[in-house]
């Protein structure tokens, strides 16, 4: 952990259960993560690996019902709830969603819903900043292409003037084109404000793309943070390669790609140590005895396995 002074954003050991019909679900388990000012982190894994529930978490967005077991958020060393009705002091997070368009008002204009947010006088510089005509302020959304909602709801984030911007899955449902437009709209912001950033993605090589580090999430663990270039280079979780092995990006044919084997445990009931275990073409008996141990393999560049790759 680069401790609470360095870091805006500090979550130590955090574990969330939820209680459904079926059983309590285990979300998450022992997470770690920290943010210093100005970074832009991505967070990676499958779909159901609880990359949301952390982020709402982190954005005081859970549901009132989710159960806190261990842990804590930090927010500039004070503690925060991750239910935004339990927090005490206004703590400085937007978060952007996957469905641009489902995000926002139908019937109010995009312009009244900015001026909502930030008053009328900043509407114009709002969608200046995201590289809109202002004259569109006057548009519903259902009159707006997908990346153009997707930088409305980004311009709504800025609104808030935000410390760290949270975006789940910012580019899903847009193309290739559009898709690199936003993210490097993203990354300019980050750089131009000092605005920390949290990428909530399945993609890692779009995370790899305009990320500094990346955490690795499967089944509600970290298992892998490193730097982009560390963790392309040589990652060292089973997990994290086989992601990797995945992405056209990081294959030379299509012959060489690869999927990752298996399924996402069900988080309901007995759960094995290693939620990795069942997957792993590394698994040895020993790892069924303890929770894999935080292993530190190069400088800032940390591992949650019994048997890392070398």
């Amino acid at each position: 952990m680069l401790g609470i002074a360095a870091d805006m954003l500090v979550v130590e050991n955090l574990s969330i259960h939820f209680s459904t019909r079926r059983g309590v679900v285990q979300a998450l388990d022992a997470i770690n993560l920290e943010i210093e000012p100005g970074e832009v982190v991505g967070l990676v894994g499958e779909s159901g690996s609880g990359k949301s529930v952390l982020s709402y978490a982190v954005s005081g967005l859970l549901d009132p019902a989710a159960e806190v077991v261990d842990g804590r958020i930090l927010w500039q060393g004070q503690v925060i709830a991750p239910v935004r009705e339990h927090r005490k002091v206004r703590v400085p997070i937007a978060q952007i969603f996957q469905n641009p368009r489902g995000s926002l008002n139908p019937i109010r204009s995009v312009g009244r819903q900015l001026a909502d947010v930030a008053g009328r006088k900043q509407v114009r510089a709002l969608m200046e900043s995201v590289r809109l005509d202002p004259g569109k302020a006057t548009q519903y959304p259902f009159e707006l292409s997908g990346g153009q909602c997707q930088r409305i709801s980004i311009a709504l984030a800025l609104g808030c003037e935000p410390q760290l911007l949270i975006a789940d899955e910012p580019t899903t449902g847009l193309d290739v084109t559009t898709e690199a437009a936003v993210m490097a709209l993203i990354s300019d912001l980050s750089a131009r404000r000092g605005m920390a950033t949290l990428l909530v993605t399945h993609n890692l090589a779009l995370a790899a793309a305009h990320c500094d580090r990346i955490l690795v999430m499967h089944a509600g663990q970290i298992v892998e943070n490193a730097s982009v270039e560390a963790l392309v280079r040589t990652p060292r979780h089973p997990y994290a390669a086989q992601l990797l092995a995945s992405t056209p990006q990081h294959a030379q044919t299509a012959d060489d790609l690869q999927t990752v084997p298996g399924h996402l445990p069900d988080l309901t009931g007995s759960i094995p140590l290693c939620r990795f275990s069942k997957r792993c073409t590394r698994y040895t008996p020993d790892c069924d005895l303890t929770t894999p141990p935080l292993l530190q393999v190069a400088p800032k560049h940390f591992v949650a396995c019994r048997h890392p790759l070398c």
